[in-house]
């Protein structure tokens, strides 16, 4: 007669987990830090990059409804969301995400507000400044949130 036999594997990542040791989270946090410092420069040269193409690509924008234009920027302004917090300039965040919101409410109704984009990329150069404080900064964030509402449908 035969008999049926179990057998179980040890899994060797689920023995190395349980296995305690390895890094705080205190200490986790300050490497995060300090690779976070090691790129900040090169991150502030690529946000600043975006913001010119965007400058420029708003420049190119027809004064009648021009939704290719709005695709373009709004490619650009979507590539810089993230780049803010590692840059120290949390505030670009907010900015480019209002922006790519006012894009979209703009495009899906079919509405064109030259200026109100114009305002997004202006603010957008504004909150780049390191010196700027956060009491400047909110105010033009909250702004910002309004002309994007405006067009929310």
């Amino acid at each position: 007669m035969s008999s049926v036999r179990f057998v179980f594997p040890k899994v060797r990542l689920a023995e190395i987990l349980k296995t305690p040791g390895g890094l705080t989270v205190a200490e986790a946090l300050e490497r995060a830090e300090a690779n976070l410092e090691e790129i900040r420069p090169t991150c502030i040269a690529e946000l600043a990059t975006l913001l010119e193409y965007a400058e420029a690509a708003f420049e190119r924008l027809a004064e009648d409804f021009d939704d290719a234009g709005l695709a373009d920027l709004y490619a650009i302004a979507v590539r810089g969301i993230g780049a803010g917090a590692v840059c120290g300039a949390p505030g670009v965040d907010d900015a480019l995400t209002s922006l790519c919101d006012l894009i979209d409410h703009l495009r899906t109704t079919g509405h064109y507000d030259r200026p109100a984009v114009g305002v997004h990329v202006r603010a957008w150069r504004l909150l780049m400044n390191p010196d700027l404080p956060l009491a400047g900064a909110q105010p033009v964030l909250d702004g910002l949130r309004k002309v994007s509402a405006r067009y929310a449908a």
